[in-house]
């Protein structure tokens, strides 16, 4: 009966499907054009796109990932005044940078988790995807609108691609009522979640935002990825960590444009003393600019005097990229 019950929903969404597209409304034609809405909307196009930039930013905790695109933002002396810097912050560290240092109310930090009232969890994962939806689709309705926003910073996109996870198991494969139960893996369904449908369902989910990033893109806003690095290859020879990548759906190496690795370094004397540490941003791809490919910038030195320098990533918004 569970298989005629799954059977009978699947046609009834079919033909909830099939009403949906006769609905559709069919191309009008206007002086014997079909394609004069379509004439009228190129005939509004602009010859170039206001900006192209869209960026994956990856590194571990604390190496600057954020702070060059908030910098960068509050030193472009050629945005207009009133332009603003949406920030989609999973972690809270847009709004703790700005609080800090910045201070700039032009710098708008989301809080994009929806909180769970009636469960044991912290978080509604299936309510807080969608108001990612929302949130992308806000702001590309308030440029389409003519809004000044400067840019947009995905902050924690390792988040968005937990949040995917959590909702194959929980919406579209039924294996759990709530983050912690989807956190178990050792329990049932794992023949399901081992498919090639499950992790479909779950890119999917997670690479709406990379088609509504590619909308806000064409109407004239930077868009950023940030995100932290995880182990792609340990050694359990030598107990030492090979490679990291950042952290996000494997096919976004493909999707972003560019992408920025940021790092720390330290150095230190011929005593062993250290004299300073640099966090460097290295070009590993770049459509736009490829002779910036495995270019590195000095971003930010600090010294143990207390000392330091900050250059921030001019790049973002001098016209280099």
């Amino acid at each position: 009966m569970a298989g005629f019950g799954q059977t009978a929903e699947a046609q009834k969404a079919r033909k909830q499907l099939i009403k949906k597209e006769e609905a559709v409304e069919p191309v009008k034609v206007v002086n014997g054009d079909p394609f004069a809405a379509l004439r009228a909307e190129e005939e509004g196009f602009k010859h170039i796109l206001k900006t192209h930039q869209f960026i994956g930013i990856a590194g571990h905790d604390g190496t600057c990932k954020s702070a060059i695109v908030l910098d960068a933002f509050v030193n472009d002396k050629t945005k207009q005044e009133d332009a603003v810097l949406q920030c989609i912050d999973f972690d809270n560290g847009t709004a703790v940078l700005n609080s800090s240092i910045y201070n700039d109310e032009n710098i708008k930090s989301w809080n994009p988790w929806t909180m769970s009232l009636t469960d044991r969890t912290a978080h509604d994962y299936p309510a807080t995807h969608q108001r990612m939806m929302d949130l992308m689709k806000y702001f590309i309705i308030e440029a389409e609108e003519g809004k000044p926003i400067w840019g947009l910073l995905i902050s924690g996109i390792d988040s968005w691609l937990e949040i995917c996870n959590h909702n194959m198991r929980i919406v579209d494969l039924g294996l759990a009522k709530d983050s912690i139960q989807s956190a178990d893996y050792s329990g049932g369904g794992m023949e399901k979640i081992k498919s090639q449908t499950a992790w479909g369902m779950r890119n999917s989910r997670f690479h709406q935002i990379t088609r509504l990033s590619r909308d806000l893109v064409r109407l004239g806003v930077r868009v950023f990825w940030e995100t932290h690095l995880s182990i792609t290859n340990f050694n359990y020879r030598s107990g030492t960590i090979d490679e990291w990548k950042p952290s996000w759906e494997k096919k976004t190496n493909g999707y972003l444009p560019t992408i920025i690795i940021m790092e720390e370094n330290q150095h230190h004397d011929d005593e062993g003393e250290l004299e300073k540490t640099t966090f460097t941003a290295t070009y590993t791809k770049c459509k736009t600019n490829p002779e910036l490919v495995n270019q590195s910038r000095t971003v930010f030195v600090t010294r143990p005097d207390g000392d330091y320098t900050w250059n921030g990533l001019p790049d973002l918004y001098d016209g280099t990229l």
